[in-house]
């Protein structure tokens, strides 16, 4: 009942590189192909295997620059049937097959299948192939009984678990295109027997895949073996590991290998790369040289060191965050019953998220442009029909997700700010809360932007010299005039009201003169309005006053302590 090629070659990669010759798509057929020579010269004689297009195309994917895949609703049809083609004229014998007399809805789900089409680009013929061999892999890993259902952690035994919370494979957060990041650390491999490790992957990268997000977008995937972080296993069991990820509809937008030039393991990977079709070939990237050094290249495509759970110094594995990632998948799973698949826990958030915590109003910068994009539109919502208005909603959202941010609400058995666990809210709710936000922006008085007087307004972002007014606004610029106020508070205290006015003015040309502006963000988001002169000699002045206070009530403290 195999679907695997019998001509298959091991390969030692825990990624799977390995696809079929026969197709430009990521597909999952193993057989080996020629070529010799270096890894560099392997993955450059990839690109002349390609057109300039082909080429183009896989670097913008590999960036993530690409634009978003496109599912319009006749193509996903189209390629849904195809899909039955394929699979009804291959079926035969499979565990595919199986599966299919055991629970027909289970494997005919219209989400079930787009998965897979998503991971093998619309691709019917990849994705079919995949989806047998999908089965087979399951049934090897888990046997007939959980053949047709959603694997959890109560289908894990204790040393499963225990592989799991290793370390060895783990998500990370989103990098700079949104690409779920999957960290592979050979150096923490450890099971008491081979299926545990095939078990706690399948379950890290099945969960990864529920996420429509990462569907769309892909993931980058990254084999870090830099210094002591060679595999613990030495290779064992990577065979196996390569099947159970290639049967997987995870696309790989990217895969990132880094190591050091000399070592063995350099001489797999040029084994693996032979083995890859020329389009995955131009999406990896081999990174030699110290732990700065890889981790610096890692953040040229997008995935900053801050990402990755190395302790500074050391480069030991910080595994709380994984730990805690476990921890929000169990406490989850328990709250659940029947088939219904948990939601894909997130507990890295970034900058354009748009967060939810209870009724609380959140500053995010994601939360930000969202208000600023419902005041802009909000006239246009209001006199537009319901349809219009439904399209108004949607067009919103995908405003979010272009930029890469996610509607995400903080989950309820989060009890500590170390241990926020985030979950990304469905179509429906999403568009729920868009709605919500325009029908309270109706109804609470708009805030006039002309009761601003004096100075103009700039639409570009501050430069580190210029000076931010507001609660939280941090910048080098306002960090100087800080230390400006602080250091001559004394002076300024000491002096007349004339010479105090001198001092002010002192100190607004020095901001000035290093070509620093004083800005004050405005309601809308990326607005700032830079005041006057007045205006800011009248907010120094201030900030002289309240430095004072500050002083006086901390001596005051101070006095009452000692008298008691």
């Amino acid at each position: 009942m195999s679907s695997f090629d019998r001509n298959f070659q091991p390969t030692s990669s825990c990624f799977g590189f390995v696809t079929s010759q026969q197709s430009s798509n990521d597909a999952t057929s193993w057989k080996k192909r020629e070529g010799t020579g270096t890894i560099d010269g392997m993955l450059s004689e990839a690109l002349k295997d390609l057109t300039f297009e082909e080429r183009q195309q896989q670097q913008e994917i590999l960036h993530g620059v690409q634009g978003q895949m496109r599912e319009e609703e006749n193509m996903v049809q189209n390629t849904l049937q195809d899909l039955d083609k394929y699979l009804n004229n291959t079926k035969r014998g499979t565990y595919y097959e199986t599966a299919e007399s055991m629970n027909p809805d289970y494997v005919r789900a219209r989400a079930f299948r787009i998965m897979f089409l998503r991971g093998n680009r619309y691709d019917a013929k990849a994705a079919a192939q995949q989806m047998l061999k999908f089965f087979e892999q399951k049934h090897k890993i888990f046997g007939d009984e959980k053949l047709v259902k959603d694997i959890t952690l109560d289908d894990l035994d204790e040393d499963d678990i225990a592989c799991l919370k290793t370390g060895a494979s783990q998500l990370l957060g989103r990098d700079s295109a949104n690409r779920q990041i999957l960290l592979q650390v050979p150096s923490l491999r450890a099971f008491a027997n081979h299926q545990n490790e095939l078990r706690a992957l399948y379950y890290i990268l099945m969960t990864a895949s529920r996420s429509q997000e990462t569907q769309i977008r892909g993931c980058a995937a990254i084999l870090y073996t830099v210094g002591d972080h060679k595999d613990a296993k030495k290779g064992v069991g990577y065979l196996d590991n390569m099947r159970l990820t290639m049967s997987l509809p995870l696309y790989m937008a990217g895969n990132h290998v880094c190591g050091d030039r000399d070592t063995a393991e350099s001489f797999l990977w040029s084994v693996a790369v032979k083995m890859l079709p020329a389009k995955r070939r131009a999406r990896l990237r081999m990174h030699f040289g110290s732990h700065t050094e890889c981790q610096y290249l890692l953040s040229t495509y997008g995935i900053p060191s801050q990402m990755l759970p190395f302790r500074p110094g050391t480069y030991m594995v910080n595994l709380e965050t994984h730990h805690n990632w476990c921890q929000s998948y169990l406490l989850m799973e328990k709250q659940k019953s029947g088939h219904v698949p948990s939601p894909l826990a997130v507990t890295q958030i970034n900058a354009n998220d748009v967060l939810y915590v209870d009724r609380k109003k959140n500053n995010n910068m994601g939360n930000q442009r969202l208000r600023a994009l419902i005041k802009e539109f909000s006239s246009q919502y209001d006199a537009g029909s319901n349809e219009t208005k439904k399209l108004m909603v949607d067009a919103l959202l995908g405003e979010i997700r272009k930029a890469g941010g996610r509607f995400l609400k903080q989950q309820a058995n989060c009890t500590s700010e170390r241990q926020l666990v985030w979950e990304e809210l469905s179509l429906e709710e999403a568009r729920a809360k868009v709605t919500q936000l325009f029908r309270n922006n109706r109804r609470r008085p708009e805030a006039s932007r002309d009761r601003i007087h004096g100075g103009f307004i700039i639409s570009d972002f501050p430069r580190p010299n210029d000076v931010v007014f507001g609660k939280g606004a941090r910048s080098p610029g306002s960090e100087l005039l800080q230390r400006l106020i602080k250091n001559r508070s004394h002076e300024y205290d000491s002096l007349d009201r004339g010479m105090k006015k001198d001092l002010v003015d002192s100190i607004l040309h020095q901001i000035k003169e290093q070509g620093g502006r004083f800005l004050q963000p405005t309601e809308v988001f990326g607005e700032f309005l830079a005041v006057t002169d007045d205006m800011a000699r009248a907010r120094i002045s201030k900030y002289f006053r309240n430095n004072r206070r500050s002083i006086n009530k901390t001596a005051g403290q101070s006095i009452s302590s000692t008298t008691r």
